[in-house]
């Protein structure tokens, strides 16, 4: 693991355990023995050793070297990755099939193994993979996980817009107006907004945070109903020229947020007397939301 130089030393300490059990394996001692010596249990020592067989040995040998395709992860697991309990399985779970099959490709390169197939769990579609390793280093303090991937900082920006981000527009029904185009992100972790900002202002952009939803509200997305531990945040992109300024610099790799980007787009460019009709005959409300027919 040479190119985990870089890694945070909680990520070194669990590569080194993982290379001193696979060795001590490998003299033949038995995995209650070799948990004593290095200070774990020995189910541990047993989840490794499984693990190495060559079939599943990328599970412990995925490719961290900074690249345009880990910062992707890496950013969209901020949005919406899940790490399942104490065995450190990165899981996704989206309602947009396209997008996970493609995250869970990149996912699945990093660990250099084929693609896994997609779960389902009610409205959402799932997929878990297998990687201690990889996992410790997506779970990091945000800031390290930023300075390790910072030449691919386009890159990260993608992954966690298309995670959470989303294009809007303020439309008047009443007046048949539309108007005020803008870009965001939401999320309930204030430090990962706040490192996401950083990495906006540095490429020029000055965007806005604000609290939505508190903590304590009831609310319901996709069926699902529930209250909220945690309030939410939006930090956004506002005026038509830092929006322009948005997809040239970032951008959307989800094809549905990135088409509406350029409907948008396109339709700033129209009279005010235009945009109404133009925009309702390709998009309808659902909920607080306008989607594309």
């Amino acid at each position: 693991m040479s190119g985990c130089t870089l890694l945070p030393k909680g990520l070194r300490d669990r590569i080194d355990l993982y290379e001193r059990a696979v060795a001590l394996h490998r003299d033949g001692q038995s995995n209650s023995r070799i948990g004593s010596a290095l200070g774990v249990s020995r189910d541990i020592v047993g989840y490794w050793l499984r693990g190495n067989r060559p079939k599943r040995v990328g599970r412990y040998e995925p490719d961290l070297s900074p690249s345009s395709d880990l910062a992707y992860v890496a950013g969209f697991y901020l949005g919406d990755g899940k790490d399942a309990g104490e065995e450190h399985k990165v899981r996704f779970e989206l309602a947009d099939r396209e997008q996970l099959e493609y995250v869970g490709g990149l996912v699945a390169k990093i660990l250099g193994r084929a693609p896994k197939p997609l779960g389902r769990d009610g409205a959402f579609y799932t997929v878990q993979y297998d990687s201690v390793v990889l996992s410790i280093f997506l779970n990091q303090d945000v800031e390290k996980l930023v300075e390790h991937l910072k030449d691919f900082a386009r890159d990260f920006l993608q992954g966690f817009f298309d995670a959470e981000g989303y294009v809007t527009c303020n439309v008047d029904a009443a007046w048949h107006r539309v108007k005020g185009i803008h870009v965001g992100v939401a999320n309930t972790d204030p430090d990962y907004l706040h490192a996401i900002r950083a990495s906006l202002d540095a490429l020029g952009f000055a965007p806005h945070l604000r609290v939505t939803n508190k903590e304590g509200r009831t609310m319901t997305i996709r069926g699902r109903t529930w209250v909220r531990r945690k309030n939410v945040y939006h930090l956004t992109i506002g005026g038509i020229g830092q929006v322009r300024r948005f997809r040239a610099l970032v951008g959307f790799r989800n094809r549905t947020k990135a088409g509406k980007l350029d409907d948008l787009l396109l339709m700033s460019q129209m009279g005010p007397q235009r945009r109404f009709a133009w925009f309702t005959s390709r998009y309808r409300k659902e909920g607080r939301k306008w989607v594309r027919i």
